[in-house]
């Protein structure tokens, strides 16, 4: 990473810092947030050979060796964080993420995100055969806008949801098993180019015809999803919760005579699942997490261990 896309969040912070020192606003460091993640995304592309009339392909574009590190401020019930790659690997997906946060509801957090990842592993399928073909481009590059909202809808019988505890950096304590039942939903808003100088496709070796050059696709999206939450109240301060998801949305490609990334309706279904840990004093906060989340055009996978210090 450059210095310069480096130095956005610290800098953000000093302007942040400057400007209301300057009006007289009160800053509150809440908590400190240190993560390590895995994200993984797919896009699938498809390819529909009118010359030939017979073959349609696959083409999935994913991230390689996508591991980052990053660090989240909550001030003043705002998080702001910024993520970089946690490993320097010779073959990889260059990563820059920045996120904003917004905690001050009880049961709801709404997040705005950007992102670039630079560099991703094309991989063809040919779907009425069995021909595959791989290609890793450094010069493939990938930037998504998102606007997305998380709600605890309803807990049942009164019980306690560990959706704050879990999204909302608000840590409880545990001494004996117990356990709720939530309604959860969910909203997304979401801008994603994809582009190449060449194409963000490549020519692989068992298509019969020219793959088609674009280098640049872009496509808007929108997305509801609904589901359960259950909590997990454990001994020794542990909690878990599981949770699972269905959704329904539309994506838009702005450019359809590329032909590559159809338009129209979006399914999607999700699994997610953690643990965690808070000391007895509440200052430390370890959490672990996991989901997966298939969909007609996209398919993500996302881990990510944080360890949160509480003031």
């Amino acid at each position: 990473m450059s210095y310069k896309c480096s130095a956005i969040l610290p800098i953000f912070f000093i302007i942040l810092v400057y400007s209301s020192t300057s009006k007289g606003i009160e800053l509150d460091l809440k908590s400190v947030r240190t993560t390590l993640s895995i994200p993984k995304t797919s896009h699938s592309l498809i390819f529909d050979d009118l010359l030939t009339n017979e073959q349609k392909t696959l083409f999935t574009l994913s991230p390689l060796h996508n591991e980052r590190i990053g660090i989240y401020f909550d001030i003043n019930g705002i998080e702001i964080g910024y993520a970089v790659d946690a490993f320097d690997q010779s073959t990889e997906t260059k990563t820059q993420d920045l996120l904003f946060s917004y905690r001050k509801f009880k049961h709801s957090k709404i997040t705005l995100n950007y992102q670039t990842l630079e560099g991703l592993q094309k991989t063809a399928n040919e779907l009425n055969g069995n021909h595959t073909d791989k290609l890793f481009s450094s010069l493939t590059k990938s930037t998504k806008i998102e606007l997305f909202g998380q709600h605890n809808l309803y807990t049942f019988e009164n019980k306690t949801s560990l959706f704050q505890h879990f999204f909302l950096n608000k840590p409880q304590l545990s001494n004996q098993f117990d356990w709720s039942l939530s309604l959860v939903g969910g909203w997304s808003l979401k801008h994603l180019t994809l582009e190449n100088e060449e194409s963000i496709v490549f020519q692989a070796e068992f298509l019969r015809s020219p793959a088609p050059k674009v280098t640049k696709l872009t496509s808007n999206s929108i997305g509801v999803n609904i589901g359960s939450f259950v909590s997990f109240h454990l001994p020794y301060n542990i909690h878990s919760f599981v949770e699972y998801k269905i959704g329904k949305g539309h994506i838009r490609n702005e450019d359809p005579r590329l032909g590559l990334k159809d338009s129209g309706g979006e399914k999607t279904e999700a699994l997610g699942a953690g643990i965690s840990w808070t000391s007895d004093d509440k200052k430390l906060l370890l959490v672990l997490r996991a989901w997966q989340q298939k969909g007609r055009h996209i398919d993500t996978f996302f881990g990510d261990l944080s360890l949160i210090k509480f003031f």
